[in-house]
């Protein structure tokens, strides 16, 4: 029984945890990441917000915001890994206006 059980647990195990690709040039201006549950369960907010945090992340490493982002998933439901897709922007970030003397 064990034995016939065994490749269930290393698809399992093949699976792992959350991830969380590294952000990608699509074009000239837009960057795209994608965070995968992998085997760890996640809702589909959880997963978002992850992906979302690290574009503004990238972003903010550059002295820049988060623009224009589109949030793309592969709708899985039940124990398939789900996936959510971030396409995006940054932009440079405009200095406060200084009031009038």
């Amino acid at each position: 029984m064990i034995a016939r059980l065994a490749p269930v647990f290393v698809v399992f195990a093949l699976a792992g945890c959350a991830s969380m690709s590294s952000v990608t040039a699509v074009n000239k201006d837009r960057y795209q990441v994608t965070h995968s549950s992998g085997a760890e369960w996640m809702t589909w907010v959880e997963l978002k917000n992850q992906a979302l945090k690290r574009a503004e992340q990238y972003c903010q490493e550059d002295g820049r915001k988060l623009v224009k982002p589109e949030i793309t998933s592969n709708h899985a439901t039940g124990l398939t890994p789900k996936r959510a897709t971030v396409t995006f922007q940054c932009e440079a970030v405009q200095p406060p206006k200084q009031p009038a003397s």
